[in-house]
This record gives structure tokens, sequence and C-alpha cells, in this order.
């Protein structure tokens, strides 16, 4: 192992790194780019299905694909679909059809938000076949979902929730291959050393293993991870 493998890769977060172990791609709204600290971070910038109906589109969608020119900028995101919300479903597809066109113009992978929305997301992937890796961020769907999802291609991300008493999240967590994995912290308390270490005892591997094997998850997914280190 060398030293930039004992680094824990944090997909998706919404501080800056709290230890000097700890690589966060940090998840920023698209008006809040750029950030004043730039230079002590890495990011991924979107158009949140949020924010559809409630902000400039042809701005906001420009300002995301400026941020995709920053090389401190690692991925298009959170973007996607939620049923749960009041967002017109047409609405939030179309607008997360067009992040994915600026992240393939990019050569930057995708960060997804979706809520109740699995079905149409793996629809939107067999349709479109996108470019680029698409990452499903904060995973708490079921294990049979989770296979859906691998199977058509998807990066699966869990956080904090593994931690807790929901079986259906470790059973998940248990379908997805190492290869396919990615760990975060979102707005969660947890460290992101904590989490691996939940990670690492359902997947039945060390702490360093898991290290490693996210770390070259990122190296193969990220297009701007190796300029990083």
């Amino acid at each position: 192992m060398n030293k930039d493998q004992k680094i824990f890769i944090n997909i998706h977060g919404h501080r800056q790194a709290n230890n000097i172990q700890e690589w966060v791609m940090m998840n920023l709204m698209a008006k809040d780019f750029p950030p004043e600290d730039i230079e002590n971070g890495f990011y991924s910038v979107g158009f949140h299905p949020y924010n559809v109906g409630k902000v400039d589109e042809d701005e906001t969608l420009e300002k995301v694909k400026r941020a995709t020119q920053h090389p401190r900028v690692m991925a298009v995101g959170e973007v996607g679909l939620d049923k749960s919300i009041e967002a017109p479903f047409a609405e939030q597809m179309r607008i997360f059809e067009k992040q994915v066109e600026i992240a393939e113009s990019a050569d930057l992978p995708v960060v997804l938000h979706v809520v109740r929305s699995f079905n149409e997301m793996i629809g939107f992937a067999k349709s479109h076949q996108p470019m680029v890796p698409l990452i499903i961020h904060g995973y708490n769907g079921s294990a049979e979902m989770a296979e859906d999802l691998v199977k058509a291609g998807f990066l699966i991300s869990f956080g904090e929730a593994i931690a807790g008493e929901h079986s259906k999240i470790v059973e998940a967590l248990q379908r997805v291959p190492l290869e396919m994995l990615f760990l975060e912290t979102d707005e969660g308390l947890l460290d992101i050393r904590e989490i691996y270490q939940f990670a690492a005892e359902v997947k039945g591997v060390t702490v360093d293993h898991l290290r490693v094997q996210i770390f070259e998850n990122a190296r193969a997914h990220l297009s701007r991870f190796e300029n990083m280190l």
C-alpha cells in the first residue's frame, strides 16, 4: 500500500476534510461556487432537483457548466430525480439530462440524488447510455434494487445509515461489489473512518483492504482524481 492509498475517500460531503487522512468531494450548489477557500478542497457542483422551478434555469445550468472548467471540480452533482418533492418530474428529468450532457462534455462523473425514482434512473441509463460514470449517493433502497443498479452500471455510495438498525441497507451493501462501491459522510455526524469501519465489517474485509479498493475506484472513475494527489 502506498501512502496515497491510505487516504479515506469520502465521495460526498458537505464540509471540508476534518483529518489529514480524509479526501472529501464537497458538494456545492451552483450558486455557491466558487467558494472562498476553493484551493483547499475538491468539489461536485450541480443543479439539485430541490431547486427546479425556484431558480433561473439557464443561469444555473451555465454556472454548472462554468464550474466544470475548474480543475478542482471533480464531478457534476448532486443532481437527479426526486418524486417526494413538488417540482414536476418531467422538468426534473429534462434538467437532469442537460447536466449529464454537461458532465459528458467535461468528462466528469455525475453524483446522483435519487428518491423513489430508481426505475426511472435505470431507464434513463439504458436509453441514453451516458459516457461518464453515474454515482448514486446516500443509497437507502432495497438489496434487490441495488443489484439492479449495479447490473445497469451504476456505482453506489453508502453513508451512515449502514451504522443503524436498517437491515435492508446492510443487505444492500452486502450485494454491491467492492469495485462498484463508494462511502460518504453526506450531512451526517459520523467520521468517514467510522463509516469505513462499519462497511468493512459488513463486507468481511479489513479497513485497509476497503480503503485501497475505494481509492482505486476513485482513480478509475474520477477523471481528475490522479492529478489532485
